[in-house]
């Protein structure tokens, strides 16, 4: 594994780099900001700015010396399973200990792509694709594909993900918000929101509300039933304190896939509810209750 070597070599090289350019980071990121916007830096602005190359730099520095080991370790095999050998250690390292001290998302993605880049040659040599029949080809093929979008992102690989950075909404908190969703009410009128985990594996149960009022109105009923039911038959894991995917490994099983509230629904037997609905609460930003907008409502 020539090729293997020559890779190395260069990423560690690289890893050199990056820890020399990451002890002038706190000068640079100054000078880079002046010539970018082509004005001066106010002294609030600076002191941000050296936070900021703080952070950054020490990330660098760790990343770098994880590179610099891993790849000196990868510049050492000789054969694909030496190899297979080495990834399996640096990325349970990497997952377990170090995963979750690297605060840049982008640091981790390219350090996980130079680490798995290698699979991708490795699959294609191993198959060639020269002498097979077309459905192995295809076949083959798809599976390349996969393993593509596993490593060009870093290691999009679930549950070893740390999620889509950058998504942000703006928020005036001079107009109110609202609070939409399914609530369950008891006989004495106190309410508890139904978790969308309740139904999983049924996923964007917000999204499904929204279709049903919009599109099928007539059959929100059947959907509150559905709900209904589903709450009766899991109501004794339910009372535990368990939500459905919780049954076999409790608080130690992994979540759904969407996030979800959990709440206690020891005080709401199914037989002290008196109806299931479908509303938006109104409140200002001081939790101050404006109003509610009944949707859909069913007598339990």
């Amino acid at each position: 594994m020539r090729w293997m070597k020559v890779y190395s070599l260069v990423l560690i090289v690289l890893s050199v780099v990056m820890v020399i350019v990451s002890f002038f980071m706190i000068d640079l990121l100054p000078l880079i900001y002046k010539v970018y916007t082509g004005s001066t830096i106010s002294p609030d602005k600076i002191e941000k700015l050296i936070l900021f190359g703080t952070k950054v730099s020490n990330e660098l520095i760790l990343y770098a010396a994880l590179s610099f080991f891993t790849f000196v370790s990868f510049f050492f095999t000789r054969t694909v399973k030496e190899y297979f050998i080495v990834l399996s250690v640096v990325l349970l390292l990497h997952f377990v200990v170090v995963a979750e001290i690297g605060e840049y998302v982008i640091i981790k993605r390219f350090y996980q792509l130079f680490v798995m880049l290698p699979l991708l040659w490795i699959f294609f040599d191993f198959f060639k694709f020269k002498s097979e029949t077309y459905e192995k080809k295809v076949t083959h093929g798809f599976l390349y594909l996969t393993l593509l979008c596993l490593v060009l992102p870093g290691l999009y690989l679930p549950p070893f993900f740390t999620g889509i950075p950058g998504w942000t909404v703006e928020i005036d908190k001079k107009e109110p918000f609202y609070i939409d969703g399914v609530f369950l009410v008891r006989d004495d009128g106190e309410e508890i929101r139904f978790s969308r985990a309740i139904v999983n594996p049924v996923n964007f149960v917000t999204r499904l509300n929204g279709y049903m009022l919009n599109s099928h109105p007539e059959k929100v009923e059947k959907l509150l039933t559905f709900y209904k039911q589903s709450y009766i038959k899991r109501y004794a894991l339910l009372e535990k304190g368990y939500m459905p995917n919780e049954r076999l490994f409790g608080k130690f099983a992994y979540p759904i896939h969407n996030p979800y509230g959990t709440f206690d629904y020891a005080k709401f037997p199914p037989s002290s509810i008196k109806e299931i609905k479908l509303s938006k609460k109104y409140y200002y930003w001081d939790k101050t209750f404006i109003k509610e907008e009944v949707l859909a409502r069913e007598v339990w």
